[in-house]
């Protein structure tokens, strides 16, 4: 099960842009607002929710030089 908010922290923390990171998972910037902004009791579009997941393990696996790494 996804976690919009969890998911918008591990955005944050690869240092990617809203723009570029929706670029990347191939949707809109709107849609991932959209989902990032979602309340724990609400509905969220799945297949946003998939794609933006799916585009977080691939970033995670190999970091873009953006990301900063604080010890």
């Amino acid at each position: 099960m996804r976690e919009p908010k969890g998911d918008h922290n591990r955005r944050l923390s690869l240092g990617l842009d809203p723009e570029r990171f929706a670029a990347l998972a191939g949707i809109t910037a709107e849609d991932l607002r959209r989902y990032e902004l979602t309340s724990p009791d609400e509905e969220f579009d799945l297949e946003v929710a998939r794609r933006v997941g799916e585009t977080l393990d691939r970033l995670e696996t190999n970091p873009p030089p953006s990301q900063a790494v604080q010890n």
